[in-house]
């Protein structure tokens, strides 16, 4: 298969920070933040002082430099880390990598808001000059029209930011910062602006003399620019947001400043590193992909399309000297360290640093034992990106709509995170500094688990439902998890006692497999919740019920994958991965990762990867961009885990 990713990574560092490709060419459309608003950088090669563009494109509105024709791109490689182009002139060979370090096991590196930008020119005649050209947009730094901008430039750095920094002014889901500077970092880094415009086809003409002592509106198209004769050659981009969450009202900053004092302190290291970091980016590439191979083929493309993108929505800040890891619901509300999306996003971070994981967990925890959280329940989320100021999901006024919580999801998510968070490196101290809390939430499930009423689940997209059998799975696996990982042994008789019902209690009386809700027997749905069973050791199920499960799931099979449930034909992709893990049949693994690769090549939606889209169409519902795929890389976690049992 020729696998044509959706939209490409290029810069991806956070919510905020974030930039790609929605097309086959680099240069057949502008570069897009990840909802699909303009983020610009453009590049030129001139050769023998003729421009030939290899990335982005202009129009009559910012047509700031002699476009000239398109290089001719000869293939692009998506990688975990680092994106490769690789553009053919008859003079020359050019090779176009783009690296985000986001290497979990390095906190100081993961959480710099740095990107790097590598360049080699290979001559395949004599007697040419080359030049490459780059520029970034102020539309990076700004998302409002109408903003002035002011800009600074020393010798070998440059940067740009909006002349009015309102610093978490604003929240919201399709949002971009207009706060904070972006900089750029080169020994010819430079700012300009355009200074005349004629007619709708006429030339356009950028001003590098900028006068940095007065501000630059909008209309003038401010941008950072550098030029470089070298063959070979690093730019390095970075953002500073000044202040990164508002956490109860009080400003917190980026992760990083716990190990450098301040943001120009790490820039100067991040830059003196670009070299050796993109040698560490290679050797980690190579080996998530060799591991992912193994898999299948498709799963590696897959996983190398989804790896930035699951870490680039969340932001890794400090508070009061502990690592809090915020995810945002790109696209689906924009609500910030939602339970219900940290539960499908860890078996990334539980593979390289589960300590990300707890750092999703502890401003959920904290809000929860918080007297603003006055529940029995565990809490949906605590705010809307990037104001971690109490739950946004389902409230008006700031009063909580109770008829539309999750209190059986969020009350399983909880115990399971931090359950595999322990599995993984066997650290309790999520779990000894919130035992009470926890045991809140087992015995609330002991109580309402086994057969819930009517309430939302996770798949809140689908509609309140009664006597989930895929929700009631949860609530047993994660009272299994609670007794055998938590200590608290009294809990484990509960929960074979719930298992052994359930099998009687939602098995289909007219055909295989188990049902989507205990009342219903023409019904059917994924039943991904029972992994946890297999993969933490509970041993509450027999195998079979998982085996038979996948029998049904095999033949419900369409095109584009295994539909969620009984009542539509759309899925969700990470669910659909996680149910190749609940037992070892590689066939129905292989049919699997061939659905989600050909959705992806063929969908017409060229947004960031979606994870809810229907299986007959491959056409998109809803989602894009989002952290649930970290849970693409269910298969190395269960490798793992079964591995270590």
């Amino acid at each position: 298969m020729n696998f044509r990713p959706t939209a490409i990574p290029l810069v991806t560092i956070d919510p905020y920070f974030s930039i790609w490709s929605f097309s086959d060419c680099l240069t057949d459309d502008h570069t897009r933040h990840w909802t699909g608003q303009r983020n610009t950088m453009y590049g030129v090669l001139y050769v023998d002082g003729k421009p030939y563009r290899f990335m982005g494109k202009t129009d009559a509105r910012d047509k700031y430099c002699p476009e000239g024709p398109a290089l001719e791109q000869v293939s692009v490689e998506v990688r975990p880390t680092t994106t490769v182009y690789t553009f053919a002139h008859p003079a020359c060979e050019l090779r176009l990598s783009f690296v985000t370090p986001l290497l979990m096991d390095r906190l100081e590196v993961l959480s710099r808001p740095v990107s790097y930008i590598f360049y080699e020119i290979t001559p395949r005649e004599e007697g040419h000059t080359f030049q490459v050209h780059l520029d970034f947009s102020s539309e990076i730094t700004g998302d409002l029209k109408g903003q002035s901008f002011v800009a600074k430039k020393t010798d070998g750095h440059a940067w740009i930011g909006a002349q009015e920094q309102r610093v978490l002014n604003r929240s919201g889901d399709d949002v971009r910062i207009d706060w904070g500077y972006l900089h750029l970092v080169h020994p010819n880094a430079d700012v300009a602006r355009m200074i005349s415009h004629y007619g709708i086809f006429g030339a356009c003409y950028f001003a590098s003399d900028v006068n940095t002592d007065q501000p630059i509106p909008c209309d003038r198209m401010p941008v950072l620019v550098v030029k470089s004769q070298e063959l070979s050659d690093c730019f390095v981009i970075a953002y500073d947001d000044i202040h990164s969450i508002e956490y109860f009202h009080k400003p917190v900053d980026a992760y990083y400043k716990k190990f450098y004092s301040d943001f120009e302190s790490m820039l100067k290291v991040a830059v003196r590193e670009a070299n050796e970091l993109r040698t560490a980016c290679d050797a980690f590439d190579a080996d998530l992909i060799a591991k992912m191979e193994k898999i299948t083929p498709e799963y590696a493309k897959i996983g190398a399309l989804v790896y930035r993108q699951a870490i680039a929505a969340h932001k890794a800040v400090d508070v009061d000297g502990e690592l809090m890891f915020f995810s945002k619901e790109n696209f689906s509300g924009g609500c910030m360290a939602t339970l219900d999306v940290t539960y499908p996003s860890i078996p990334l971070f539980l593979l390289y640093n589960p300590e990300l994981v707890r750092g999703m967990m502890r401003p959920l925890l904290a809000y929860a034992k918080s007297e603003l959280w006055p529940y029995r329940y565990a809490p949906h989320d605590c705010g809307l990106y990037p104001l971690c100021n109490g739950q946004f999901y389902s409230t008006h006024d700031w009063k909580l709509a109770e008829d539309r919580q999750m209190p059986i999801e969020e009350c399983g998510n909880a115990i399971l995170v931090v359950a595999a968070a322990l599995k993984a490196d066997g650290d309790r101290s999520l779990i000894d500094a919130n035992r009470d809390l926890l045991k809140q939430w087992a015995d609330y499930l002991v109580e309402f688990g086994y057969d819930p009423e009517n309430q939302l689940c996770t798949d809140d997209f689908a509609g309140h439902l009664a006597h989930n059998c895929n929700l009631s799975l949860k609530a047993i696996v994660a009272l299994g998890a609670y007794a055998t990982f938590f200590g608290e042994t009294q809990y484990a008789e509960i929960a074979k006692d719930m298992a052994s019902r359930w099998v009687k209690d939602a098995k289909k009386k007219s055909a295989k497999g188990w049902k989507l809700t205990f009342d219903q027997d023409d019904t059917w749905s994924m039943k991904y919740n029972i992994i946890w069973d297999r993969l933490l050791g509970l041993e509450l199920f027999d195998a079979s019920v998982s085996e038979e499960e996948m029998e049904v799931y095999g033949e419900k099979m369409n095109r584009y994958g295994v539909p969620l449930d009984s009542r539509s034909d759309y899925t969700k992709l990470d669910w659909m991965a996680w149910t190749t893990v609940m037992a070892d049949q590689p066939e129905y693994t292989k049919r699997v990762y061939k659905s989600i690769a050909a959705m992806i090549c063929d969908t017409p939606e060229r947004v960031p990867v979606t994870d809810w889209y229907f299986t007959s169409t491959a056409h998109m519902r809803g989602f894009q961009a989002r952290s649930v795929l970290g849970g693409f890389f269910i298969n190395l976690l269960a490798d793992r885990f079964l591995e270590n049992s």
